[in-house]
C-alpha cells in the first residue's frame, strides 16, 4: 500500500510539472498571436520562397524535444498569386526538409481578430500532418499555412512524439491581427 501512494503521488507531482507554460505571445509588427508553451526565442533571416527572397520572421518555444514555431514570410507585394508562391513553396520546403510525406491536408478558416480579440472575419488556410525525419530520427509535424495581405504564416509543432492536446491548443490558438507597421 505505501508503494502505491508513493507511486501516486510521484505521479500527481509529474502531472504538475510546470513543462507546459502556455502564454499568449503577440506580434503587432507580422498580425497574429498565438500560444506558445513557454517563453519564445525569435529570429529574422533571408529565405528564398522559389523565385522570392524575403525576410522571415520566426517566434517559438521548446519543451523538451518538441517545438512550436510561427514563421511570418514579408512578401513584395499584396498580390494573391505572390501570396500562392510563397505559401506552396513554404509547405514543400518544410515536406523536403523533413523528407516528409503529408498524411493529411484540410482546409480551415483562420480567424482575424481586433485588438480585443473580438472576430472579424476569417481567411482560408490550410492545416497538415507530416511524417518526416530530422537529424535521423523520426518526427511528426502538424503546421497550418495561411496567408493575407504581404505577409505569408506558417505555425508548425514539431517532434518525435507530439502531444494532441498540446499541439490542438497551440494550433487552434493561432489568430490574425491588424499588423502595425
Amino acid at each position: 500500500m505505501r508503494f502505491l501512494l508513493t507511486a501516486l503521488v510521484a505521479l500527481l507531482a509529474a502531472a504538475c510539472a510546470p513543462d507546459y507554460n502556455w502564454r499568449e505571445v503577440r506580434s503587432p509588427e507580422q498580425g497574429y498571436l498565438v500560444m506558445l508553451p513557454g517563453k519564445p526565442a525569435e529570429m529574422t533571416r533571408s529565405i528564398r520562397l522559389q523565385e522570392l527572397e524575403v525576410p522571415m520572421t520566426m517566434k517559438g518555444a521548446r519543451v523538451g524535444e518538441v517545438s512550436f514555431t510561427v514563421a511570418v514570410a514579408q512578401l513584395p507585394d499584396d498580390s494573391p498569386a505572390t501570396r500562392e508562391t510563397a505559401l506552396a513553396a513554404m509547405r514543400a520546403g518544410m515536406l523536403a526538409n523533413l523528407g516528409g510525406t503529408e498524411r493529411e491536408a484540410v482546409p480551415v478558416p483562420v480567424q482575424v481578430v481586433d485588438g480585443v480579440g473580438a472576430v472579424r472575419g476569417e481567411v482560408p488556410g490550410v492545416r497538415v500532418a507530416v511524417d518526416g525525419r530530422a537529424q535521423g530520427a523520426a518526427v511528426e509535424m502538424r503546421a497550418g499555412f495561411v496567408g493575407r495581405e504581404d505577409l505569408a504564416y506558417q505555425w508548425v509543432a514539431l517532434g518525435p512524439a507530439l502531444d494532441d492536446d498540446h499541439v490542438r491548443t497551440f494550433l487552434d490558438s493561432f489568430r490574425l491581427t491588424p499588423a502595425i507597421r
